[in-house]
């Protein structure tokens, strides 16, 4: 079984064992009698909090250690030490769940104070606060260091590719560069609307020749320019409020006790594992449509397919798939359906299937560390694998 494969099916493992205890946890409603009903604070609050944060640490340590150890070391395109791989793990996991806990603190609070209005103003000001900080958080989360000043040899590429890009028309951005262990760090695009950077990963200076790096910076321009990419946070945040809410009307779910909050993030649960199967379709013709765009202003073909297979075996090294595959589980096309795709003409919403994974850190989404692309890599928990 190859890399890439036995990934696919530890996360469909990962994500269908936590659908299905959530459902179990609904059915029998056992949040309503295990955990703390009273409507106003106390003690036994946060320690409930704190222990379901710790079941989710301890429930994630085997799916994590055969994502981010095992699998890597068998048949990944690096090998990591075990101890780097502890101390990336203890990193990563305690930084998720400081921010789990302030986030259930925060909504719990809105939801007594001023109901299911209140926990939802709430939500929305944390996804917000999620996109405005994601490069911090994502450096804090994965121990990712920002480069400052690049070597002789990277600046001449960086500025040679920037030249070339300028040259087909795009408005020049700020570029991040972003040190990394993962292979599969692709960086992204990372800010709120209109304060956009774009993110690189350094260890692909070395590998992608300056028209392959023009490639991919125009390829991230253009979903910028072209407002996919801001299309993309709109339907995260859509579906990340609506799930929320009505996951809140469901028997015993509310937002103003831990056992009712503990019943709406069930609930999400089941609402974030549609959006599993849903959204990719979104993300991947909106990747056709940029990469005809980008084509079509000038970029080779033949640079953007070699920048894209390069990307592509750092990560899972997967080239061609089954269509069925595809379709329900890779919301980034392979690098064979790229091949002279015929796009539709809009872009729909770029990575918006990830992006709705990374926004549910705002109500403790519990899938978003258990997908294929990222379960058991904390480099890759905020800034999720993209083209």
């Amino acid at each position: 079984m190859s890399y890439a494969r036995s990934r696919l099916w530890l996360g469909m493992s990962g994500v269908g064992l936590i659908v299905l205890l959530a459902l179990g946890l609904l059915l029998m409603r056992l949040p309503l009698s295990l955990l703390p009903t009273d409507l106003t604070w106390s003690s036994a609050d946060l320690i409930a909090l704190g222990s379901i944060l710790a079941v989710f640490v301890v429930f994630m340590m085997p799916l994590d250690f055969l994502g981010g150890y095992l699998f890597p070391n068998l048949r990944g395109p690096r090998k990591i030490a075990g101890k780097a791989f502890l101390m990336s793990w203890t990193r990563g996991t305690s930084t998720q769940s400081a921010f789990f806990m302030i986030a259930s603190v925060v909504l719990l609070s809105l939801g007594r104070w001023g109901g299911s209005l209140g926990a939802s103003v709430g939500l929305a000001a944390l996804c917000l606060l999620l996109l405005a900080f994601q490069l911090r958080l994502g450096r804090l989360t994965g121990a990712l260091g920002e480069i400052n000043q690049l070597g002789t040899a990277d600046h001449e590429q960086v500025e040679a590719a920037t030249r070339l890009v300028t040259t087909l028309g795009w408005k020049g951005r700020r570029l991040v560069f972003l040190s990394h262990q993962d292979p599969g760090f692709t960086g992204g695009i990372v800010g709120l609307p209109w304060c956009e950077k774009v993110v690189l990963p350094v260890g692909m200076l070395g590998r992608l020749s300056t028209d392959e790096l023009a490639a991919t910076i125009a390829r991230r321009l253009e979903a910028i320019d072209d407002g996919s990419r801001t299309r993309g946070l709109m339907v995260a945040l859509a579906w990340v409020l609506f799930g929320f809410n009505l996951s809140a009307f469901l028997p015993g779910a509310g937002v103003a006790s831990v056992a009712e909050l503990a019943t709406t993030c069930l609930g999400f649960t089941l609402w974030s594992f549609l959006g599993l199967l849903v959204l990719p379709s979104l993300s991947r013709q909106a990747s056709f449509s940029i990469d005809s765009k980008v084509i079509r202003r000038g970029v080779p073909a033949e640079s953007l397919t070699r920048s894209l297979t390069k990307f592509d075996q750092l990560q899972d090294d997967e080239p061609e798939r089954p269509p069925m595959i595809e379709a329900i589980f890779h919301p980034v096309p392979s690098v064979a359906r790229r091949r002279g795709q015929i796009a539709a003409r809009t872009p729909i919403a770029w990575h918006a299937a990830r992006m709705t994974l990374f926004l549910s850190w705002a109500c403790m989404g519990i899938l978003v560390r258990a997908v294929h692309c990222n379960v058991g890599r904390p480099e890759l928990w905020v800034m999720y694998p993209t083209d």
